[in-house]
């Protein structure tokens, strides 16, 4: 992870078998960490599963994620992410508004939270991935939030091949929440000197009811202004007694009172605001000290399953290198393509220390599930799904020409028939020769003894 400010904090995501590297602004990330965890929070046991979309760009291998859109999922069938028939059309809806290259944004990728299971894809969310995000660099998010612990993400992503390594994510990263971000301190500047002070209400004398306008002092000038025509009218009574407007004889002790209890208002809201922003930093500790959680299992070790598609040959690879694999006795490996029962396959050690196998696909889609046996341990079970077009098989030959082709077969096959009818009477022949042949021996034979006889 780079960091530049919290704003413009990066997380560099990237693995070997990804074509293209994954950058995503931490802020994005923060803010749907934010949302999955009040969701998670929402419902009793696992809450309610959330997602959208993620906005951004690729170009030149690289994917940016910059933004993101929520989508409003009704949960008609549960607190899980499965969208119902309005949910997809108000996906297809969000969709259609962020699709703008001239905004510079566009739909890279969508996201969504798994609270009662681990980051994977569902054969829904393999759907979900194949008919609305149908590019080659177009990415899926899966986020884990955790009562006790930090949310995990992991990201998935087509590979060479088009397959989806859909079981279980090449890397996952923890999401630690961002700090608070704070005010710059300082002493305010001085406003510019052309800028004019604010205007001050200045009480002025409060008039005194008078009944004899003549009895009112004349102002003193040492410079009398020139008479008027209305100089020499007398002012008029006033009605009844006048008082000063009730903001300007106020008692200010009143204003300053109220403005010190806003003033500690704000202060406390602020306080509960910041305490409840960074829970996730003090929450744990708490609850912890008071009821201590037993420790987590690990998560057992990959066994890197994959898949690759070559013109119809389905490539089924796996990390013949991995612990699992220098403890197993011997697998089982299971075929299933769509629409046909499951073909299991029984693996030894040879076939185990190969690292891959081979299989002729009849289907589009086809799952793989390896189970793992192990000399001193449980079984490790993996899944993969490969989805992929068929390859375009030959087109039928001409009838004339198949004709052709048995005709040119049919006369092959007496031509070899009739050369095999001349091998077998050569060979008998032959045989009737050999046969003479020790019968001329045996003769010679018995003629030597008989001359070596002696004579009676």
């Amino acid at each position: 992870m780079t960091e530049s400010g919290i704003q413009s904090a990066t997380l560099v995501w990237s693995v070997p078998e990804c074509p293209f590297t994954v950058e995503c602004s931490t802020r994005v990330l923060d803010d749907i960490r934010l949302a999955v965890t009040d969701a998670f929070f929402s419902l009793p046991r696992g809450g309610a599963e959330i997602g959208g979309i993620l906005l951004g760009a690729f170009a030149d291998g690289r994917l940016a994620i910059t933004g993101y859109a929520a989508l409003d999922c009704e949960h008609a069938s549960g607190p899980s992410f499965v969208l119902s028939p309005p949910d997809e059309a108000r996906l297809a809806q969000l969709l259609s508004a962020h699709t703008n290259p001239a905004a510079g944004l566009r739909p890279v990728g969508w996201y969504h939270s798994h609270t009662r299971s681990e980051i994977f894809l569902s054969d829904a969310d393999l759907d979900i991935h194949r008919r609305f995000f149908p590019e080659s660099w177009q990415v899926a998010l899966v986020m884990k939030p955790h009562t006790f612990q930090p949310a995990r993400i992991g990201f998935f992503f087509r590979e060479a091949g088009g397959g989806v390594h859909a079981n279980a994510s090449y890397r996952e990263d923890v999401l630690e929440p961002l700090p608070i971000r704070q005010v710059p301190a300082g002493t305010p500047t001085a406003p510019p000197l052309d800028d004019p002070s604010p205007r001050a209400f200045r009480p002025g004398p409060v008039p005194v009811p008078v009944t004899d306008p003549a009895a009112l002092p004349l102002p003193a000038s040492p410079a009398a202004p020139a008479a008027t025509p209305d100089a020499g009218l007398p002012l008029p009574e006033p009605a009844g007694e006048l008082h000063a407007p009730r903001f300007l004889v106020e008692s200010p002790s009143s204003g300053r009172r109220w403005m010190v209890v806003g003033i500690g208002v704000v202060a406390i809201l602020g306080v509960l605001g910041a305490a409840f922003e960074v829970r996730q930093m003090w929450l744990p500790q708490v609850l912890a000290a008071i009821h201590p959680q037993p420790a987590v299992p690990l998560p057992p070790p990959p066994l890197g399953l994959s898949t690759r598609d070559r013109e119809g040959q389905l490539q089924i690879a796996w990390d013949r290198n991995s612990p699992a694999m220098q403890r197993a006795t011997d697998a089982i490996l299971e075929i299933t393509s769509e629409g046909e029962l499951p073909n299991a396959i029984q693996l030894d050690l040879a076939h185990l220390q190969a690292g891959s196998f081979t299989y002729a696909r009849t289907a589009e889609k086809v799952d793989v599930l390896l189970i793992v046996h192990q000399k001193d341990g449980p079984d490790l079970r993996e899944v993969t799904s490969f989805l992929g077009k068929l390859p375009d098989r030959q087109p039928a030959e001409d009838p004339e020409a198949q004709q052709k082709q048995r005709e040119e077969m049919a006369k092959q096959e007496a031509k070899l028939k009739a050369d095999v009818s001349s091998q077998a009477a050569k060979t008998r022949k032959l045989e009737q020769e050999v046969q003479s042949m020790r019968e001329e021996l045996r003769l010679q034979q018995q003629r030597r003894l008989n001359n070596q006889l002696p004579d009676k």
